[in-house]
């Protein structure tokens, strides 16, 4: 008290002219806050250093701030956000003061993922059924506090597998469905490798669902690990998606009939989406079912597009062709695609370059490890479309390779790239004198450890003179097993 009745003279009339106080915390930090506030209530200062325990800060005040407004609230900020992936240490923050409390909860329930949670019996053994719990902790908190709604951003919607289903028996799902108002991110999948039937799902909880990917604010939707009956409903679930910029569908199965009769056209504008990813195991027909007419989404304005090409070649070579502002393509080879018959399939079932002007990296990935297919005659076939005028320049090409034993005929790796002359030749044309870099990797899988790669990449006959003349070819290896 004796300090702060000390420190309490510089508010005196002979200290007027006081603007700038230096005060050090660490030495009586009660008292030196006291001071403080005394100062700048009294005195109205313009300056002032303060050196806590922890930081230095120089800034203005005004009379009516607490005492961490001294630190600059956008810095603060700035600290959270940088703690968006520890939840421990937000809720940690929320705690601090109300200046702090807007940044860290908006942080907190920026993502949040609705999922079943295996139970623990009485002999502390997992239980099958999946607990939900927290998800009803989360709705009494949404109801409770409104003002946390809009910091939802993700949501993410997981079915447990069998004996852990849980999305149908909790009551509490379909009304936080409907009380998201500002997501950006929708997920709807299944945790197991087997599929979730969209007919099977009561009709509010599909409502709900459908209420969610109508949101203005909604911009990327992810569907993994669905069962559909027809395209119908495929189309009745994405017809309020408005705003979308990135679609993202992986294992997703038409398993009736394609079917468009009884779908009624309205007059509303495609969403002009940029992005759309077809992951593995989605069915040839899902893709027919993104470019029918009926469908509400442009796929002319995408600009990225990857293709997990299972099945037949037809209805990818059409997305690809539709793709007219097409920048980035992703191709990857699925294991049961039959790259031979490619050849023998009518010119309007096959990839044709010609339609995407735009495109300026291309990507291919081949798994040789499941598939004995030479890919090489289907690489130089697809090069072979570009046409004048294009602006690509970059190619990147992925092999997956099995490396055998060292005592095992090695011949088989090395010499699977004698036609590559011919893509060297089909490269070279001036159509394609934009190329900046053909890059071809090799991701090896072997039995004896890492440290082969170099290896191999001398091993393998490569004969590119063209390219190589460029200086444009860039070649590669690295282990993925040990």
């Amino acid at each position: 008290m004796e300090r702060i009745r000390r420190h309490a003279l510089l508010t005196q009339p002979p200290f007027a002219s006081l603007r700038r106080v230096r005060i050090d915390l660490r030495s009586d930090s009660i008292a030196a806050e006291k001071v403080f506030w005394m100062i700048v209530e009294k005195k109205k200062l313009h300056d002032i250093v303060a050196y806590p325990a922890h930081f230095a800060v120089w800034t203005n005040f005004r009379p009516t701030q607490k005492l961490m407004a001294y630190a600059y609230i956008e810095l603060v900020n700035e600290i959270i956000d940088h703690l968006h992936d520890d939840d421990l240490t937000l809720k940690a923050c929320a705690l601090v003061c109300r200046a702090w409390l807007p940044a860290s909860r908006s942080r907190i329930f920026h993502h949040i993922t609705l999922e079943g949670k295996p139970g623990v019996s009485a002999l502390k053994f997992p239980i099958w059924r999946g607990k939900t719990r927290h998800i009803r902790r989360l709705y009494a908190i949404l109801s409770s506090t409104p003002e946390i709604v809009p910091c939802v951003r993700t949501a993410v919607i997981r079915e447990g597998m069998v004996g852990r289903e849980w999305m149908v028996r909790e009551k509490t799902l379909v009304p936080i469905l409907r009380m998201l108002n500002n997501v950006e991110r929708f997920e709807l999948e299944r945790a197991a490798a087997m599929e979730l039937a969209w007919a099977e799902l009561p009709l509010e909880l599909k409502g709900a669902v459908q209420h969610l990917l109508a949101l203005p604010s909604l911009r990327e939707v992810k569907l993994g690990m669905l069962a559909l009956d027809d395209p119908k409903e495929l189309l009745r679930i994405l017809e309020g998606c408005r705003n979308l910029r990135l679609l993202h569908l992986y294992h997703l199965r038409l398993r009736g009939p394609m079917s468009y009769e009884s779908i009624v056209e309205k007059d509303i504008p495609p969403a002009r989406v940029d992005a759309l990813i077809v992951g593995p195991r989605t069915s040839p027909e899902v893709v027919g079912c993104l470019l029918h007419p009926q469908f509400n989404m442009d796929m002319s304005s995408l600009r990225r597009l990857s293709l997990s090409i299972s099945g037949n070649f037809a209805e990818y070579a059409r997305l690809v062709s539709s793709a007219v502002a097409l920048e980035n393509l992703e191709i990857i080879f699925m294991s049961d695609v039959d790259l031979a018959a490619y050849q023998a399939l009518p010119s309007s079932d096959r990839f044709d370059m010609s339609h995407n002007p735009y495109l300026r990296r291309l990507a291919v990935k081949f798994d040789v490890i499941q598939r004995q297919d030479d890919p090489l005659p289907w690489l130089n076939a697809l090069f072979a479309t570009f046409t004048t005028p294009n602006i690509l320049e970059y190619i990147h090409i992925v092999y997956s390779l099995y490396l055998p034993e060292p005592y095992m005929d090695r011949s088989a790796n090395t010499t699977i790239f004698d036609g590559w002359q011919a893509i060297d030749a089909t490269l070279a044309r001036p159509v394609l004198q934009s190329l900046r870099q053909v890059k071809l990797e090799f991701s090896l899988e072997n039995p004896i450890g890492y440290g082969v790669a170099p290896r191999f990449l001398e091993e393998v006959d490569l004969k590119s003179p063209r390219l190589r003349a460029r200086n444009v070819l860039v070649v590669e290896a690295f282990d993925t097993s040990g």
